[in-house]
């Protein structure tokens, strides 16, 4: 039986600029229970990836894979507005699994950073995976711009996309 080709959703699609910026040579779609499909697992990396343009809130179902398989979850919310997409992650840590909800995309000095909207812990995407970092990686003011520029680049790269 011949399985049929359909195209990702924009939301899955977004999942390629995080992509791009690992050194993944293994890549597998899962089913997990209560994540978006098109998921990703990325075992090199110890990252779970997944895409979205609900609403609704996955916690609890990325809690539970971060806890059952040892990785980081990175979701990426499709947006309307002045900024297109958010994420939530989920990191691994020796206590329990840290969520970190509605973080922006943004661009710093070519690296892709994930960042709150106020002060606070930040998410840098690594060739190896996710690293937090304690304080943002430069001034409020570049912040906004590399926040500014990274909406460009998912608003061009979904140029022509239709929902």
């Amino acid at each position: 039986m011949s399985e049929k080709n359909t195209p990702l959703a924009p939301c899955e699609r977004l999942l390629a600029i995080p992509l791009l910026e690992l050194n993944a040579h293994t890549v597998a779609t899962w089913r997990l229970p209560g994540l978006p499909t098109g998921t990703l697992d990325l075992p090199e990396c110890h990252l779970v990836m997944t895409g979205t343009a609900d609403l609704d809130r996955f916690d609890l179902a990325m809690v539970k894979t971060c806890a059952d398989f040892n990785r980081d979850v990175l979701l990426i919310r499709m947006m309307t507005g002045e900024y297109p997409a958010e994420a939530d992650i989920v990191l691994r840590s020796v206590a329990e699994p840290m969520l970190l909800p509605r973080l922006r995309p943004c661009r710093v000095e070519g690296s892709l950073w994930f960042v709150p909207p106020r002060l606070g812990r930040c998410v840098e995407v690594q060739e190896s995976g996710l690293a937090i970092h304690w304080s943002a990686p430069a001034t409020a003011c570049d912040i906004e711009a590399g926040c500014e520029r990274a909406a460009s680049e998912i608003t061009r790269f979904l140029q022509g996309v239709t929902f």
